[in-house]
């Protein structure tokens, strides 16, 4: 996230958490309370399958997420099976390979006391999820892993819920999202029609003091002649941090959208946002992929 040091506590009340999905999924895939950010997104034309990647601070895991329609394999225990009796080049040697359950996923771990000759003491688990007809390929690891580490992977996946869209969401979660989203919105109606001197004036005070206006203006420029008119955005990430020592002490926001244009389609675009202290989201970056 592209912000720097800001003085004021973190707003109380406000939970870590990150969610997931593709435009033609029927869920939304929500871990809570795990730390994690997000920190790349990547989605396929199809707008059923995407890739996202998180990481975390506090625990230092690597989480990364594939979602695609079930097609190789109808279950989880199938899809666990399939992936391990594909393999990976890029595994290398490993050991202490075991098999289980954790909630509805199947899984399977091994370790790594080194890879290419380098010392890493890294854990792998690859928890499986299928659900209304999609796989869900949750891959977690560890770097310089101890057994007492075990319990942040199993709380990883025992986290991991899948909520309907067609179901109107009530919790804070959603009522975060729903603000940062609609400062998004707003930010992106300056971008989208070329404002760009005053989709830079509406942006954080840390990122303009970090940048020049002038040098906004030609990002803002530069971006719009590539890619011609939005033509379609739709939310397929989001994720919320309570702060991020030793950057900021304040809640932050990234929001990931599949969107198309008139010159390219399936960009996904991400925005930073951060809670000023007046209650208001402001955005801090924005980034077409």
């Amino acid at each position: 996230m592209c912000v720097c040091a800001v003085v004021g506590p973190a707003q109380e009340g406000f939970v870590d958490w990150v969610q997931m999905t593709t435009v033609k999924a029927p869920w939304v895939l929500r871990i809570v309370g795990q730390d994690l950010d997000m920190g790349d997104v990547k989605a396929k034309p199809d707008e059923a399958s995407a890739y996202f990647m998180m990481t975390s601070d506090a625990t230092k895991l690597n989480v990364s997420v594939f979602v695609e329609p079930v097609s190789k394999c109808k279950s989880a225990e199938a899809c666990r099976d399939y992936v391990l009796g594909l393999g990976n080049p890029a595994w290398g040697t490993y050991q202490d390979l075991a098999k289980g359950k954790i909630g509805d996923a199947s899984y399977f771990e091994f370790y790594r006391p080194e890879i290419q000759g380098h010392p890493v003491k890294m854990l792998d688990m690859y928890a499986e999820f299928v659900q209304d007809g999609y796989w869900i390929d949750m891959h977690i690891s560890k770097v310089l892993y101890e057994k007492k580490d075990h319990p942040l992977f199993e709380t990883v996946v025992n986290s991991s819920k899948f909520l309907p869209k067609t179901e109107k969401q009530t919790s804070p979660f959603d009522s975060q999202l729903a603000q940062a989203q609609s400062s998004t919105t707003s930010w992106l109606l300056l971008w989208d029609t070329q404002k760009c001197a005053e989709s830079f004036t509406a942006m954080s005070s840390i990122t303009r003091s970090e940048n020049t206006q002038d040098s906004w203006v030609d990002y803002c420029k530069k971006f719009n002649g590539l890619l011609g008119q939005n033509t379609s955005r739709k939310l397929i990430g989001s994720a919320l941090t309570t702060s991020l020592p030793p950057k900021t002490d304040r809640p932050l926001a990234i929001l990931a959208y599949q969107s198309d244009f008139k010159n390219h389609r399936s960009i996904v675009e991400i925005l930073a946002l951060m809670l000023e202290k007046d209650g208001n989201w402001t955005v801090t970056n924005y980034e077409p992929h």
